[in-house]
């Protein structure tokens, strides 16, 4: 299963490497809980690009639980990208 995803992986930044070639991409794959994950992934990084689903609540935006975890525990740049 680990080999199929990698390939899958691969294949979904391959058209972005081609496109931008002078950016540095790195393809790693991490088991567990994502806010975890992202956290010890994100040492050592520069600035840290993660997707998150935007959420309206009656008190109005809401951030998903994954990227309010990153906001509170990355120790570096945090950019939030929305998406639906």
């Amino acid at each position: 299963m680990r080999e199929v995803t990698q390939r899958e992986l691969t294949a979904l930044v391959d058209p972005w490497r081609e496109k931008f070639p002078a950016v540095f991409v790195r393809e790693t794959l991490y088991e567990g809980r994502p806010a975890h994950v992202l956290v010890r992934a994100a040492q050592g990084a520069g600035l840290l690009v993660v997707g998150h689903h935007r959420r309206r609540t009656a008190v109005g935006p809401h951030t998903d639980p994954v990227a309010h975890a990153l906001i509170h525990h990355v120790n570096r740049p945090v950019a939030l990208v929305p998406h639906d």
